[in-house]
């Protein structure tokens, strides 16, 4: 695993909001692009929860390609896909970016990036060892625009100790078992569980994966918004009822990945719904804290995951695009994989490490297998903030989950047809 433990894959924030090795924030310096001697330099922007790994990664690689340096640009959660969007618009861009799998196709349809196929077969990159999901998220009208490292969803873990005194020795298998549960686990101050709605990308995620369970998706063939079907309801109804019935915190509205992992790190939460990568994180963080994992419960067994995960991509305003996917390759080969990932790589042989059979890491290599892509829209960000308004006014109660979703629908429907 790797070396330090980081706190969230997407919601854990560490350092400031961008650190600089060579670039002010939006694309490169003229000395950048190539040196006097001959060496050509890229940039890598590196977020900073692999950071460590991308600096040794970068060491070593140019230790054998004494002809190529590179630079690394440290890029932060909160931050990171504004001004890549800026870096790789310019000029002059940064070569290579890791960013959301979901983020590649937005970019892709914009002219941002360079299509993979010819360039990373040349570099000596397996695409035929990567996931098939996985890059399917990465890849537009066929071509791959991403090189996927990692890719994971969400699974349940709980506090052993809580469930049994509860009289449970296996976490519930389905939603309604699970409702039943929560309810006589919320005493005292402490709850069921919580959800992440004080984060914007978090909330609209969580709607997304109950929903995707009821078999519900967010725009139809047609590309008109489904927000107000059935099974969208049903998934913002479980949302509220769990909150205004007091089975799952009341606090939730504040929440967002990391308060919730606090929060069941302390004891006061018997469960939460979350990746893989936080395994590592609560055995240091809370060494007393006795917990397992388990798959989502759904409506008549697993429920569904919603999966992302990270890859590297070729910005096309860049310049030193043969030199950039050779060191793409040599980032994506199994063993980097796995150096750069707390959850799953997307290498198939990296999958069979040892280091990914863990017992707590099964059930999320299992819930795999019931899993569907977060949503990868070109216009996804625009979308989520009236999704996540109207779920904080149905969880306030200032609107029914029905008049929420036939608002938020016909809000999306308009932003869509502009």
């Amino acid at each position: 695993m790797k070396k330090r433990v980081v706190k969230r894959w997407m919601a854990v924030m560490l350092g400031a909001t961008m650190i600089v090795s060579m670039a002010a924030g939006c694309g490169k310096g003229e000395s950048s692009t190539e040196e006097k001697d001959g060496v050509k330099t890229i940039e890598w922007w590196t977020p900073n929860w692999d950071e460590v790994e991308s600096k040794e990664m970068a060491a070593e690689f140019e230790k054998e390609h004494p002809d190529i340096k590179v630079d690394i640009v440290v890029t932060d959660w909160d931050t990171y896909k504004s001004k890549i969007t800026t870096a790789i618009s310019t000029d002059n861009a940064p070569e290579v970016c890791t960013m959301l799998l979901t983020d590649v196709a937005p970019f892709a349809s914009k002219g941002l990036l360079e299509p993979m196929d010819e360039l990373g077969k040349t570099a000596g990159i397996d695409f035929a060892d990567i996931v098939e999901p996985a890059l399917d998220t990465t890849s537009v009208d066929g071509k791959a625009y991403g090189v996927p490292f990692r890719y994971d969803g969400s699974g349940i873990y709980y506090n052993t100790d809580m469930l049994k005194a509860a009289g449970y020795e296996t976490f519930p298998e389905t939603w309604d078992e699970m409702v039943e549960m929560s309810k006589k686990l919320s005493v005292d101050g402490k709850y069921g569980f919580a959800w992440p709605l004080g984060n914007q990308a978090n909330a609209a995620t969580r709607l997304v994966q109950q929903m995707y369970t009821y078999g519900g998706d967010v725009l139809d063939e047609d590309g008109k918004c489904m927000l107000n079907s059935q099974e969208a309801k049903a998934a913002l109804k479980n949302i509220v009822d769990s909150i205004q019935e007091g089975y799952a915190s009341p606090g939730s509205s504040e929440f967002d990945n990391t308060t919730m992992r606090e929060s069941f790190g302390q004891g006061n939460l018997a469960f939460m719904l979350t990746g893989p990568f936080d395994v590592e994180t609560l055995k240091t963080d809370y060494p007393e804290l006795n917990f397992a994992t388990a798959v989502i419960p759904g409506v008549d067994g697993m429920g569904t995951t919603t999966a992302n995960g990270w890859c590297v991509a070729l910005a096309s305003k860049s310049e030193n695009k043969e030199a950039a996917a050779e060191f793409m390759a040599y980032i994506t080969t199994p063993e980097n994989q796995a150096r750069l990932t707390d959850s799953f790589p997307a290498s198939k042989t990296a999958m069979e490490y040892e280091q990914f059979a863990t017992e707590e890491l099964k059930p999320f290599m299992d819930q795999l297998d019931n899993s569907k892509a977060e949503p990868a829209y070109e216009r996804w960000s625009e979308m989520e903030p009236i999704i996540f308004q109207y779920m904080q006014n149905a969880v306030a109660g200032t609107m029914s989950v029905d008049e929420a979703c036939e608002a938020m629908a016909k809000d999306i429907d308009a932003l869509l047809a502009n």
